[in-house]
């Protein structure tokens, strides 16, 4: 058995059949097969049940490919973390951001970064938690800057604190609400909330804060993750508009409104996100350390 084996025998659980696995990783069909024929010979189990729907894992394979994955994961990191010894640096860094600090922090830190290490080739992608994941753990990104409350539980990845960024209920300084001290429920529902894709996670947290019921419908009317597009909404429309502090006092004439006494809105803890195990280079390492610089120096929540 050899990790070249492994990468055959994890392409044909992925693709489950013998004819994409081998495309996938440019062999023939016969030379695929004895190679997996090989592997299940070495170890003596059977790891594939052949039929007319393509190859399917035993369950002894299902064991076996997870392994698998784990140790060319292992075998990547200990040839990342050899080039890191050799070079002291990497020339690349990639990472990965929600909307809300891709609004916030993002801009700043894109701009210390360039001053602190201009060689370095930087790639930030944007997404949600899903999509975010899977350019982790395809290992396409170092690491992704997210709340995980909004993320299912998974033991593969390990988290760093980075700060807090705060947010409110928004409206144009000319809305007949701007001048009350107080929000109503009633005035909630009848004008409806702008916000970014709200998950259920986030929904949840909303109607605590609105004061609604679980099961009642929050009066959202738009969803869109530009916030730049949802500040220039709370200053042309009647819509309220949840926004970060940040985005808010950036922008002109948008007043901030109260429910029931206390400022409705979000509270996001940022956190760094990368796989477990997974060695960050010293670019990532810097960005890390901006990012929460940064996060400390946004607006509180008052």
């Amino acid at each position: 058995m050899d990790l070249r084996q492994l990468k055959h025998l994890i392409a044909l659980a992925d693709c489950g059949r013998f004819v994409a696995a081998a495309e996938q990783v440019h062999l023939s069909q016969a030379a695929f097969s004895r190679s997996i024929q090989a592997l299940e010979a070495s170890i003596g189990l059977r790891l594939f049940d052949r039929g007319p729907k393509g190859a399917q894992p035993t369950p002894a394979g299902r064991v076996v490919v997870e392994r698998a994955r784990q140790l060319l994961f292992e075998q990547r990191c200990f040839a990342r973390d050899l080039e890191l010894l050799r070079s002291g640096a990497l020339g690349e860094l990639s990472f990965g951001v929600g909307p809300v600090p891709a609004a916030t922090i993002v801009p700043p830190l894109l701009v210390v970064l360039q001053r602190r290490q201009p060689d370095v080739m930087t790639r930030v992608r944007s997404g949600h938690g899903e999509s975010l994941l899977a350019l982790l753990h395809t290992e396409q990104i170092d690491f992704f800057i997210a709340d995980p409350r909004m993320l299912p539980a998974d033991p593969r990845l390990q988290a760093r604190l980075l700060g807090p960024i705060h947010g409110g209920l928004y409206c144009r300084s000319g809305h007949a609400l701007a001048g009350r001290l107080e929000l109503s429920l009633a005035d909630l529902l009848e004008h409806g909330i702008a916000t970014v894709s709200a998950s259920p996670t986030l929904r949840d947290m909303l109607r605590q804060g609105f004061g609604l019921a679980p099961t009642q419908a929050l009066p959202i009317r738009l969803e869109c993750d530009d916030f730049a597009t949802l500040a220039r909404l709370a200053q042309d429309s009647d819509v309220l508009v949840l926004l970060p502090h940040a985005v808010a006092l950036a922008a002109t004439g948008l007043r901030r409104l109260q429910l029931a006494g206390k400022p409705p809105g979000m509270s996001i803890q940022l956190h760094a996100i990368w796989l477990r195990g997974r060695s960050l280079s010293p670019a990532a390492s810097l960005a890390l350390e901006l990012a929460a610089e940064l996060s400390a120096a946004l607006p509180g929540p008052d």
